[in-house]
């Protein structure tokens, strides 16, 4: 996923708590930058779950295709009782 490092800067209208926004840009500076930081690695973040539940949905197939071509279906060995 990732995003265009190289994409211009817009402005962005947020809504936020203004004790919470003067605390952190007295030790932060660029309020900003650092926003954008902090952006980039939820999403990073949230990218790597998500390719971490297709990796294991991946292996449950793989292991039941395989449980499949070694044993046969359920249904099919229960059909002649």
């Amino acid at each position: 996923m990732g995003f265009n490092h190289l994409a211009p800067k817009r402005p962005v209208n947020l809504n936020l708590n203004s004790d919470l926004v003067d605390r952190c840009r007295s030790g932060i500076g660029n309020l900003s930058a650092h926003v954008e930081q902090l952006l980039a690695a939820d999403l990073q973040q949230r990218q790597s779950r998500l390719e971490a539940g297709q990796r294991r949905t991946e292996q449950a197939i793989d292991a039941f295709t395989a449980l499949y071509e070694e044993h046969g279906s359920l249904s099919e060995e229960t059909q002649s009782l």
